[in-house]
């Protein structure tokens, strides 16, 4: 292939398969060759983002991480997608070792929000400990002028208990739980947006559309970006 993307995923491995299943879903066709080139490698084995993030002693992602760029970068793809939120803890650090652009799911979410909820004022986050506690999220919603809701200890643990017990080690999502986190988030902390900031939510939204408060879907996001630079590769524009 000589017109291509590559999809960094594996972080986890159903959140990876959500971003393709969305991406071929919503890519316009006729027939085979209409769908986009891309590959993904799903690097499973990656050690968790959070574990390192929180305690530097723990085996680091960053290392395979930059060794996937590095090996991928030969292949000369157009773009990478790098499909987990905390894993932009690194962005930086993976950016600096290619010249091909890797794009920002999180700048591309915030971004987002404008034509999601224009009256949006109060925007909330989920996800992970590493990206809430790590800060990642903050300075993208802060300096686009919103003001930014943190969940409580108790949201922060059931959406924890979402992440890592249900999707993750189960394999599948808990509706109802998902969707209690969001009414909560938007009822008692007063969000007028709430961020999916984890892939892993990203796949209970696929699951389960959320239908009574506005979400910006950071996964659903950067499936429309890559769609939208693939279609222009594609096109050799």
């Amino acid at each position: 292939m000589k017109k291509f993307f590559t999809v960094l995923g594996g972080m986890g491995t159903l959140a990876t398969e959500s971003y393709v299943r969305l991406l071929d879903k919503r890519t316009p066709t006729k027939s085979d060759q209409d769908y986009l080139d891309y590959l993904v490698v799903n690097h499973a084995t990656i050690p968790d983002r959070t574990s390192w993030i929180l305690d530097h002693s723990k085996p680091s992602p960053l290392e395979p991480l930059l060794e996937d760029v590095k090996q991928q970068s030969l292949l000369k793809p157009e773009f990478f997608v790098l499909i987990c939120n905390t894993a932009h803890y690194s962005y930086d650090a993976l950016q600096a070792a290619t010249k091909i652009p890797i794009l920002n799911m999180l700048q591309e979410t915030v971004k987002a929000i404008k034509s999601i909820r224009p009256t949006a004022k109060r925007v909330g986050l989920l996800g992970t400990y590493g990206t809430l506690r790590s800060g990642i999220y903050d300075h993208y919603i802060t300096d686009a002028g919103y003001t930014l809701v943190k969940p409580t200890a108790e949201l922060q643990e059931l959406t924890e208990d979402l992440i890592y017990n249900d999707i993750k080690q189960r394999g599948q999502s808990d509706d109802e739980k998902y969707h209690r986190l969001i009414k909560r988030m938007s009822e008692e902390m007063n969000c007028d947006i709430v961020i999916l900031g984890c892939t892993e939510l990203s796949f209970a939204e696929e699951m389960s559309p959320e239908k009574d408060y506005p979400v910006a879907d950071s996964q659903s996001i950067i499936v429309d970006r890559s769609l939208e630079l693939g279609l222009k590769m594609q096109k050799g524009k």
